[in-house]
């Protein structure tokens, strides 16, 4: 059997099936959960096109390194290291398990809101993301055997994290409705799998599996299509859920162009463990985007002259520290950026001063425009840079009298002093940055690295420093909130 023959016996009949019910439907698409037809197909259109985009890079990465393969002779051909079929099977997949959760929508009843909203959204979130933390530890720390285990983890559970932070009270609002709609084609799809590896139209790499099977079908196999189904059923219930429409709109003054470029900071860390080479380049444009997300919103309050030459001040001061610091000792210690990865300035690392305007902008809003609390939230962040950017190379300590991961005790007193008196800056050239206003602010960014940073230092395999760092960033983040506001200058 071929792959287009497994498509013709077991995938394309079902999903006639299910468009021969669509067809001879009455009343809407969804019923009670979405009378609006338009919005049903606006949605299921968007879900298609996110499920192809997607899934086609994790696909080509998961067949070059191994995971799957394709006897040639079982497929019309390929594009990229991906065959035709598979392409296919991606918009497949995703028709027939969004057909049947539409037909059981119009079969059910009125959409619903769980009355546990903190447990079914943050809670459920928050087990969500710690499966994918320890798929993407699974890849960097892991055996060779858990590396499909953790590039499905890591693929698919942020995103069901932020779905279900968005509404995990809507799915499970009609929880029967919810796993119906999951488990009947995971379970169809697992049967139709086995059999395809049966025949040998593909195959999963022992190696590269952890080894629990039911049959042919590896325990990995089974997990893909639970999660691919979840994300199919979660995304279309929610978008088609009142409630989550109602949600959208309040949304809507969130929809600002400096928080797209910080979800880009975000995203650009993602590829990470599947990419470690990549660490410096995507360091590099991570950290840009968030130098360019924190000038987009200076400028929303103070102008775009004064925004530039806020972020000029603190770029060129922080090069001028490092510049200074790696050439003489002073103001950080003895150090160097000899064999420094990624692109330089002057032989410093890029990616150092854009940081010391984005980090410090965030630190100073959350600081409330206390400049020494600033500077104090820097010193916590810089725990946790040192061991992580000495393990990947960016800079090298040579002081004889190290204080934490060869970093001296004058490091941290001049992180404390540089990120004060730039911080100090900020408040009195700018004091409209300082203005309390509702809705996020960069101060979300110093709150991310709160997570962030520990757990990369944990997917390194440096738990301690990782604790450490995560106290450390916890406690100054703490102080924060026992702080008066600074007076305006």
């Amino acid at each position: 059997m071929t792959y287009w023959q497994y498509h013709l016996i077991f995938i394309l009949p079902v999903l006639a099936l299910l468009l021969w019910f669509t067809h001879r439907r009455t009343g809407p698409l969804a019923g009670e959960y979405c009378p609006d037809d338009r919005w049903v197909r606006l949605w299921f259109g968007v879900l298609l096109v996110v499920a192809f985009v997607y899934t086609t890079p994790w696909d080509n990465y998961l067949v070059y390194v191994g995971g799957w393969t394709y006897p040639p002779d079982r497929v019309l051909g390929t594009l990229g290291y991906v065959p035709y079929e598979e392409y296919a099977f991606f918009l497949l997949q995703t028709l027939i398990t969004g057909l049947w959760l539409l037909w059981l929508m119009r079969r059910g009843g009125p959409a619903r809101v769980s009355a546990r909203p903190l447990l079914t959204r943050w809670g459920a979130a928050a087990l969500w993301l710690l499966g994918a933390l320890l798929g993407a530890a699974a890849l960097v720390a892991g055996p060779e055997r858990a590396t499909y285990f953790g590039l499905i983890t890591a693929w698919a559970l942020p995103v069901l994290a932020g779905q279900w932070a968005f509404g995990g009270d809507l799915i499970l609002g009609r929880a029967r409705l919810f796993w119906t709609a999951v488990l009947v084609p995971t379970l169809y799809l697992w049967a139709t799998d086995a059999v395809a590896i049966s025949q040998g139209i593909w195959s999963i790499s022992p190696a590269l599996t952890l080894g629990p099977a039911a049959g042919p079908l590896p325990f990995e196999e089974m997990l893909f299509f639970l999660v691919t189904n979840l994300l199919v059923v979660t995304g279309l219930m929610l978008f088609l859920h009142p409630e989550a429409r109602r949600r959208l709109e309040r949304a809507r003054p969130l929809a600002q162009p400096w928080l797209g470029l910080a979800a880009g900071y975000l995203l650009l860390k993602v590829p990470v463990p599947l990419w470690p080479a990549g660490f410096p380049l995507l360091a590099t444009l991570s950290t840009g985007a968030l130098f360019a997300a924190a000038l987009l919103w200076a400028a929303g309050r103070v102008g775009w002259g004064r925004a530039l030459g806020l972020a000029a001040l603190c770029f060129g001061a922080g090069f001028g520290a490092e510049y200074l610091g790696s050439q003489t000792g002073f103001p950080f210690g003895a150090y160097s950026y000899a064999g420094a990865p990624g692109p330089l300035l002057a032989g410093v690392p890029l990616l150092v001063p854009l940081g010391w305007f984005a980090l410090t902008l965030a630190a100073t809003r959350l600081a409330r425009g206390q400049a020494w609390l600033a500077g104090l939230l820097l010193v916590a962040w810089d725990i946790g840079l040192e061991p992580l950017m000495t393990a990947q190379g960016f800079w090298t300590w040579h002081d004889p009298a190290p204080l934490w991961a060869g970093a001296p005790l004058q490091n941290f007193v001049g992180w404390w002093a540089v990120g004060s008196l730039l911080s100090l800056a900020l408040g009195r050239l700018g004091p409209e940055l300082l203005r309390p206003e509702r809705g996020p602010t960069p101060s979300l960014a110093y709150l991310t690295e709160l997570f962030m940073l520990p757990a990369g230092l944990v997917l390194l395999g440096m738990p301690g420093a990782g604790a450490v760092t995560l106290a450390a960033m916890l406690g100054a983040a703490g102080l924060t909130a026992l702080t008066p506001r600074a007076r305006p200058a």
